[in-house]
């Protein structure tokens, strides 16, 4: 029978959304539907309003106006909240872990609902049910070791199979890859299909617009909090996408390379950590950007840490201009001129209970003092506000907390920090994960504003594209040692993935 003219029923209806917080609108008139079997792309820039709507649709926030309908059912706003929602069938999946690290996958998926028998907990039925829904996903994990010895694409697994558990027809991914390698990536898609099969409705947050256009059917495009555009991912390009998030044509996404190179800063010779990185050699030149390309394991985020003083040595040595150092700890490679923009921003680059100012100052608070003793908080202040303005930090308050400001934002105070310090060698590991294309576009601006003020900086990156556009040489590791240094004619992505491989490409 035709089921063209057979009207289906949205699993999800918004409409004339508005989500309002004390002096803020965070939404305006937004609507959004998902349809059954659907993988449905929520995007836009940080601060749009992707995460405020999914809550909406999940009853952590409930709209200050508008028409929220699940499953063709109106909802009465003030009385929806997760519970309700998780009994009409909605579920989402973080991309911030909510495991317990030292309980095994089984008990992560099952806590707070375990099965009991005679007054006791029924771990039989219970791994029976774990490894139903591991046969569901199509997905082999060992559920029966604490997560924290699982890899992290696993542990985004068992998250996902707690999300099933009570068969949602709802599933929000929220920004679920922004910390997995590719083959764990292509693993979700593969995910997406079977729970597309099976009828349910998908949305789909994420920064990686590739992924929109690899596994998403339908588009929903949110700016400043306003709805933009809604469509089918097939009748829209890359570029026709981009421009409705950030409102302009992006051309030259990456600025020109700069050439005006100086003396060597900074250079690693001979370094070795056990199990991490082994014999490395390195020079990194005033105004050079320098890549450092590898799959996961490879050693790259210990090899920065370390360079850092942050992660045990036990043969080798840096030098920092020409001249040998020990560094033991990250207060002696501040000192040095060092700052590290870590790959975990919000564990690592921040203290998320500080405010802006706070957390702008800190590697620069021995700066700020009166008479040798005292903290100059009003030159402090005003030193935080320069340099945020300067970054066009996204904000209304040096004392608003780091926790409320979008990944990109809170990436800006994490470079606006050492900016401040004066630093001359940057460490850079990641430092556009989880953020938008707009976001991005700002962070590559000020990597070559760096260059052209003669710092040099270290860039580790999983994305070739960005390696090869914004350094002037990429060293690649394999397996914990440097396999290969690619610049000019050779830095192209067939050689560097020959090396990401293993296999020398010349």
């Amino acid at each position: 029978m035709s089921t063209e003219n057979k009207k289906v029923t949205p699993l999800i209806e918004i409409k004339n959304c508005v989500m309002e917080f004390p002096g803020v609108k965070a939404l305006d008139q937004v609507n959004f539907t998902l349809m059954p079997g659907e993988c449905h792309a929520l995007v836009g820039e940080n601060g749009a309003g992707k995460s405020t709507l999914s809550k909406c649709i999940t009853g952590e926030n409930q709209m200050t106006s508008g028409e929220l309908r699940v499953k063709g059912e109106l909802i009465k706003i003030p009385s929806y909240n997760v519970r309700e929602s998780q009994k009409r069938g909605v579920a989402i999946v973080h991309q911030e872990f909510t495991l317990m690290e030292d309980m095994t996958g089984v008990e992560n998926i099952f806590v707070g609902r375990y099965l009991k028998k005679n007054g006791h907990i029924d771990w039989k039925a219970l791994n029976k049910r774990a490894e139903e829904l591991m046969e569901y996903m199509q997905c082999e994990v060992n559920l029966h070791v604490a997560v924290k010895h699982l890899r992290t694409a696993e542990q985004q697994i068992i998250q996902l199979a707690k999300a099933l558990l009570d068969d949602p027809q709802v599933i929000i991914f929220d920004e679920l890859t922004a910390v997995l390698q590719e083959k764990d990536i292509q693993n979700i898609f593969r995910i997406i299909s079977v729970l597309k099969e099976k009828g349910i409705g998908i949305v789909y947050i994420s920064h990686r617009l590739d992924e929109v256009f690899a596994c998403c059917d339908s588009y929903t495009v949110l700016c400043d909090g306003k709805y933009i555009n809604s469509g089918k991912v097939k009748d829209i390009d890359y570029n026709g996408l981009v421009k409705m998030i950030i409102g302009r044509e992006l051309e030259n996404v990456y600025p020109p390379i700069n050439e005006n190179l100086g003396d060597i800063i900074l250079e690693v010779r001979n370094l070795t950590a056990p199990k991490a990185f082994r014999n490395i050699n390195i020079k990194v030149r005033e105004g050079e950007v320098v890549g450092i390309a590898g799959l996961l394991g490879a050693g790259k985020t210990e090899l920065v840490q370390a360079i850092f003083g942050n992660h045990k040595i036990v043969d080798g040595e840096v030098l920092v201009k020409g001249k040998p150092v020990k560094i033991k700890s990250p207060q002696q490679a501040i000192k040095l001129g060092m700052g590290l923009v870590p790959d975990e921003r919000r564990t690592l680059g921040l203290v998320m209970k500080f405010d802006i100012k706070d957390n702008t100052v800190i590697p620069s608070m021995d700066r700020f003092k009166k008479f040798g003793i005292f903290q100059d908080h009003q030159a402090e202040m005003k030193a935080a506000y320069e340099i945020n303005e300067k970054m066009n930090l996204a904000y209304h308050s040096l004392w608003q907390n780091v926790k409320k400001l979008s990944g990109g934002n809170q990436q800006k105070i994490v470079i606006a920090k050492w900016m401040l310090r004066d630093t001359e060698i940057f460490l850079l590991d990641e430092p556009t994960r989880g953020i938008d294309i707009g976001a991005k576009f700002e962070i590559y601006s000020l990597i070559h504003e760096l260059t052209k003020q003669k710092k040099a900086v270290i860039l580790v990156s999983p994305e070739m594209e960005e390696l090869i556009g914004l350094c002037n040489r990429i060293y690649v590791l394999y397996e914990g040692a440097i396999l290969d240094e690619v610049e000019g004619e050779r830095k192209t992505q067939e050689v560097i993935i020959n090396n990401l491989l293993g296999v020398n490409a010349e």
